[in-house]
């Protein structure tokens, strides 16, 4: 139990005494960092606060109609302000990453500004950096943290419809459409957003069925061209160059979700996907069962996430990233 009665009353203490709030998510932002966001931006300007919400770099259009997204401010290309709102901000709250420097350009200046930082984050391993830490691995997603805090304080009542729309766009895109990572909470959450308005149909054809043709065509490339499958290690994993995301005119999330076609096929208990993006290679990796891919990612790349889904960057190029790659899969279990 992670919001104890006595947690809860110095959090209090926290949001009393500020006016003025940051809400930061991490790079490369995602459906959970976005909503986690978005969600505690209402709650709080529902409290009177002043709330400004920023994203160390920019996040996918398919995610632009989340209650708030075009309200985000992006700090890649805006550096100076985003330092000054963090530095005079009276309370800062970090959204799904459990160390400041998962959040790529912001890191060093949020690592050092006297802000109080709040963490919301249900990943492994939280760092200690934070006035308070709210984290916990055993929930689906960030969203159902920040559903759960709400409730802690008493304030249910405060979620509107932007609000439940927010945390369950968390819900469906870290549990890809609650499929994986699901617990009896996350459900029981779920039917309460739907009570409240939420549209379950029309929130997740807007998540997923906006596709474009180019990323369709990369979607086909990539499983019939590029997926390597290793059924000895029950394993798969497929590369994409930087040549081969301009031939499809990639665009930022173009590649989400095409980790876990890897995943998918009978047989196999790891994937991974490596792109080459921005001159570093971003590495998804996904399992099942008692295969660790956070151990791996942090191992090998520095990365990390949790037991069965982890992310890493790696400044080797993409030839390297594929040999240690093949490597860890020849070192799996047959």
């Amino acid at each position: 139990m992670i919001f104890t009665h006595d947690k809860i009353n110095y959090f209090r203490t926290f949001l009393d005494n500020s006016k003025t709030v940051m809400i930061i998510g991490h790079r490369a932002p995602d459906g959970d960092a976005i909503g986690s966001s978005c969600a505690m931006a209402h709650f709080l300007k529902s409290l009177g606060k002043e709330v400004q919400v920023w994203m160390p770099d920019s996040f996918p259009d398919f995610l632009l109609w989340i209650p708030g997204a075009d309200d985000i401010k992006i700090y890649e290309g805006n550096g100076k302000e985003g330092n000054r709102v963090m530095k005079e901000s009276d309370l800062i709250f970090c959204m799904d990453f459990n160390r400041t420097d998962r959040t790529g350009p912001m890191s060093q200046v949020l690592g050092q500004v006297d802000t109080p930082r709040i963490v919301i984050d249900h990943h492994l391993e939280p760092a200690n950096e934070f006035a308070v830490t709210f984290s916990e691995t055993k929930v689906s997603s960030t969203c159902e943290l920040v559903y759960q805090l709400i409730e802690s304080l008493d304030l249910k009542h405060r979620v509107d419809l932007d609000t439940a729309n927010c945390i369950y766009t968390g819900l469906v895109t870290d549990t890809g459409s609650f499929k994986y990572n699901v617990h009896p909470s996350t459900h029981r959450i779920a039917g309460e957003l739907i009570g409240l308005g939420v549209n379950s149909a029309e929130l997740q054809g807007n998540l997923f069925d906006t596709n474009t043709r180019d990323r369709l065509g990369l979607l086909g490339y990539a499983i019939s061209e590029k997926l390597r499958h290793f059924p000895d290690h029950h394993a798969s994993f497929m590369t994409l160059s930087k040549e081969e995301l301009e031939r499809f005119n990639y665009k930022k999330g173009d590649t989400e979700g095409l980790v876990n076609y890897g995943l998918s096929i009978e047989g196999v208990r790891f994937t991974a996907l490596a792109s080459e993006k921005d001159g570093v290679v971003k590495i998804s990796f996904r399992s099942k069962g008692d295969t660790d891919v956070n151990v791996i990612a942090n191992k090998n790349f520095g990365g990390g996430g949790h037991k069965n889904a982890a992310g890493a960057r790696s400044e080797e190029s993409l030839e390297r990233v594929e040999e240690i790659i093949e490597e860890i899969i020849k070192g799996l279990p047959a």
